[in-house]
């Protein structure tokens, strides 16, 4: 009964407009309820959209003068989430909802035959966005316009230079700082991964310069944004270890990971920071997708002692791309160069004590 008193209400607030009357302006937009990971922070996107609900109301509606609608495309795909079951943060698992699968077919017959304008993904303070990052803004628009456009199945507008965004946010230094580490980490990896992979962390990153988001809750997705942005990082991962090397050269196992879907080609930083030891960097190595693959890397020794070498994965720039790993080697041997020296060195004091002893010897004698 719930679903047909809803598919009932559709039917019955599609009205034509008379052609002469003037364009109203209807913004779709809300604040972020979904988590980087995907689940939902809580389930408030669920009240605004059932029926007598803030965004239902802006779609269903007697009212009958033409509108121009602007869209976060972003709103659009949480609410496209929830025609799945979804997830809450909590872990509470909630079935799909029939209300967001009756919102969107409303939405996509009010804007059948109206101006459709696309919002920067994330619906981003535009100014803010335009200080911190403009190649991202413009990366915000792009990315919405496509996807709003697919996910209306018709044609949408995208216009950077008119005014559509409302309202301004407040982004502290911390925060600042936190968006431009987590979007170089990105841009960085991007060098080196298929971008479709990097594609929808890259567009989410967006929503946090949104204005419709409390300053408590700016706080909490660029915390949540932080842990998502090292998850991806971590799909690169050089597994630390700790080893004994008992010869003068040797070879060094070292397991490394890729968790992306695509062949990543990385140069591996490593950095001994002790003169015991001698290893060398080792660029273009090619990850076979979703795999772990073992290196030896040649050594050698010129002096025993416990070493650690730090491990990163770099591109060809040097751009640092994951998180370093820490490889721990206990140097049992000595080089043979050094064993001669030493050697060579002990005969001498040797020779001198002798020669010492002589010269005093003579010396009682007379």
């Amino acid at each position: 009964m719930k679903k047909l008193f809803l598919f009932a209400l559709i039917t019955f607030f599609i009205l034509p407009a008379p052609a002469h009357a003037e364009s109203r302006e209807v913004q779709i937009t809300s604040t972020v309820h979904r988590n980087f990971d995907g689940t939902f922070r809580n389930d408030e996107l669920a009240e605004e959209i059932a029926v007598g609900g803030r965004l239902w109301s802006l779609i269903f509606s007697l009212d009958s003068t033409p509108r121009i609608w602007v869209i976060d495309a972003a709103l659009i795909e949480d609410i496209t989430a929830m025609t799945e079951p979804y997830e809450l943060r909590d872990g509470k698992k909630l079935d799909s909802s029939i209300e967001a699968v009756a919102y969107l077919s409303q939405l996509k017959k009010v804007t059948k035959n109206a101006q459709v304008v696309a919002l920067p993904f994330g619906n981003p303070d535009p100014e803010l966005a335009r200080k911190l990052a403009p190649s991202e803004l413009n990366y915000y628009y792009k990315t919405a316009q496509t996807r709003l456009a697919t996910a209306l199945g018709r044609p949408v507008r995208s216009e950077p230079l008119a005014a559509w965004s409302k309202g301004q946010s407040y982004f502290s230094k911390n925060l600042r700082d936190q968006y431009a580490k987590n979007r170089k980490a990105i841009a960085a990896l991007s060098t080196v991964v298929d971008p479709s992979e990097l594609a929808d962390i890259r567009a989410q990153l967006g929503r946090l310069m949104s204005p419709l988001l409390t300053q408590t809750d700016r706080t909490y997705f660029s915390f949540n944004a932080t842990q998502e942005v090292y998850k991806y990082k971590e799909r690169l991962k050089i597994y630390a270890g700790k080893y004994q090397l008992t010869s003068a050269r040797s070879k060094l196992p070292i397991t490394l990971a890729n968790g992306f879907n695509s062949v990543v080609k990385v140069n591996l930083d490593l950095y001994a920071g002790s003169s015991r030891i001698r290893i060398d960097s080792v660029e273009d190595i090619s990850l076979e997708p979703k795999s772990k693959t073992q290196i030896s890397i040649p050594v050698e020794i010129f002096a025993p002692g416990q070493v650690v070498i730090t491990a990163q994965f770099v591109n060809a720039q040097g751009r640092v791309l994951s998180e370093s790993a820490d490889l721990s080697l206990n140097l049992t041997v000595i080089d043979s160069r050094v064993a001669w020296f030493t050697t060579g060195a002990a005969v001498l004091l040797f020779l001198a004590a002798v020669t010492q002893s002589v010269r005093r010897i003579r010396r009682a004698r007379k």
